[in-house]
């Protein structure tokens, strides 16, 4: 069996070797951070699933992620119980959040944009995230690892999310926008080489 190739170069853009990687959940992240009256107030989903194909050429790779929306923590009980209300998440009719990409825009370097579809609470939209190859190598149990880190931001209301409170200090009590924020480590086992 030959060593593993940490990186490739493909038409002078750095990438993984080709193949499928299963999120490492230990070492992934996916994080919001949204306006809360004066102050901005960071959030994770603690329980998901993804996979990442990397293609011989980097714009047929793609992404899909599955996030447990029950599973979203902001270290304030009632604040993630709002959260998981039917004012937002409304996670006992919609426990799901799903991205599926649809196509990976090269610009340059290690960076590129994955387009594809965001469905939150059945409501699905297009969005755009700037994502960034982060490096790659042999895994310390065996397998090649590869992580990479993408952010978007979003509107709420463009996913029926609209509840909100006007506060006696001007202004609404809940932020209209959330930028999404994701650090993945992901691995393709040793059979795949």
């Amino acid at each position: 069996m030959s060593q593993p190739t940490a990186t490739r170069e493909v038409e002078g853009i750095t990438l993984p070797p080709a193949g499928t990687y299963e999120f490492d959940k230990s070492h992934t992240q996916v994080e919001f951070v949204s306006r809360h009256m004066l102050t901005k107030v960071r959030g994770r989903f603690t329980e998901f699933d993804g996979q990442i194909t990397i293609g011989e050429r980097p714009e047929d790779s793609h992404v899909e992620v599955e996030i447990d929306a029950a599973s979203i923590q902001t270290n304030f009980e009632m604040r993630d119980d709002h959260l998981k209300s039917g004012d937002f998440l409304d996670v006992e009719r919609f426990p799901t959040l799903t991205f599926r990409s649809k196509e990976i825009r090269l610009t340059g370097g290690n960076t590129f944009q994955i387009v594809g579809d965001l469905t939150i609470r059945d409501v699905t939209n297009e969005v755009v995230l700037d994502a960034e190859f982060d490096g790659s190598g042999p895994g310390p149990q065996g397998g090649m690892l590869a992580a990479f880190s993408a952010a978007t931001e979003i509107e709420r209301e463009d996913w029926d999310m609209t509840w909100n409170m006007a506060v006696e200090t001007g202004g609404v009590l809940v932020g209209k926008k959330a930028r999404i924020e994701i650090a993945v480590e992901a691995i393709r086992p040793d059979e795949e080489e």
